[in-house]
């Protein structure tokens, strides 16, 4: 309770009543603020940014529709999609994130998540008016996953594309970047109407948000211009001492530059299979990291930079000790 300065007594005061199906007035409030031009009447509180991404998925796709998104890319957003038939249309992820990849592409929906994961990359500046102003000019739903936007290392807060108006909705939370994943607290930013449906199709999910968690979301949401900080240089501590130690691990050949978020992709040594690397380092050392397999891209792995630093420094540490593992 600490992160957040809330006693026994304050929770004590909380109602365990359900909340509001579509989040409590001042959590709305706040994270509306988020979003220029965005109201509370826009904005639906969910259970985590799956709840958000498995209710929009269902309102906007079809068997007959095609997803187009950053590949390889976090798994919901394009196994939710095949699940309910749509047809997936990759786009590479190269070195960088450029409004070009996205110039000759047709789809019922276009997916951008950035801060990128796996990877930790981001558009430029530069890139990002081009890329709005091609997104609209297809005139089709858009989605801006922005999960990791509070990590943002250039900005106090990552950039948004979320326009209700354009039908370029919007999921997030905060929970990731804050470390307090047990408060499943997430949201869709949509247009009224679509949050009206969003709402009736939540009924038969969960619900409601836990008035305990939305409490607590809400005071961490008024804190983060406090926390925000002091968790960029946590991470950006990890991140430095990781690079500083990479050439000690013989079987990662290179990483993309971070722009923000939690993780990045690391490229293995051509040969070796991304899950058996990631069971053999768990196996020896503790040490965890994703294999490349699981996001659809074998020969990577993708490491998270969310731990303490004095855990993180063992861990890579660690790791080294055992290197070359394969």
């Amino acid at each position: 309770m600490d992160l957040v300065s809330v006693s026994d007594s304050d929770l004590r005061k909380i109602g365990l009543n359900d909340s509001p199906n579509h989040g409590r007035e001042d959590l709305r409030q706040e994270i509306a603020k988020l979003y220029p031009g965005v109201s509370s009447e826009e904005v639906l509180v969910c259970t985590g940014t799956s709840e958000a991404l498995y209710i929009l998925f269902h309102l906007l796709l079809s068997n007959e529709s095609t997803v187009a998104l950053y590949m390889p890319s976090f798994q919901a957003l394009y196994e939710v999609p095949s699940m309910l038939g749509a047809k997936i249309v990759p786009v590479p992820v190269s070195s960088k994130l450029s409004a070009e990849d996205w110039e000759h592409l047709h789809a019922d929906l276009y997916i951008l998540n950035h801060p990128h994961n796996p990877t930790g990359l981001d558009f430029e500046a530069r890139e990002i008016p081009k890329l709005i102003e091609l997104l609209k000019n297809k005139n089709k739903p858009v989605l801006f996953d922005e999960h990791y936007r509070f990590l943002d290392f250039k900005h106090p807060i990552g950039w948004t594309g979320v326009s209700p108006k354009d039908r370029f909705y919007g999921t997030g939370s905060f929970t990731k970047c804050f470390g307090v994943t047990g408060l499943r607290v997430g949201w869709l930013i949509a247009d009224i109407e679509t949050i009206k449906r969003a709402r009736s199709f939540k009924d038969y999910l969960t619900h409601t948000v836990s008035p305990i968690s939305e409490f607590l979301a809400l005071h961490l949401l008024q804190k983060k211009d406090l926390l925000i900080p002091k968790i960029k240089t946590q991470v950006e501590k990890n991140i430095a001492y990781f690079q500083s130690r990479l050439p000690e691990l013989s079987e990662i050949i290179s990483i993309d530059k971070i722009f923000g978020g939690l993780v990045s992709f690391l490229k293995l040594k051509e040969g070796i299979r991304s899950e058996d690397y990631a069971d053999l380092l768990f196996q020896k050392t503790g040490v965890f990291v994703l294999p490349g397999n699981n996001f659809e891209m074998e020969g990577y792995l993708r490491i998270g930079y969310g731990e303490s630093n004095e855990k993180f420094k063992w861990g890579i540490d660690t790791w080294i000790q055992h290197s070359p593992l394969i």
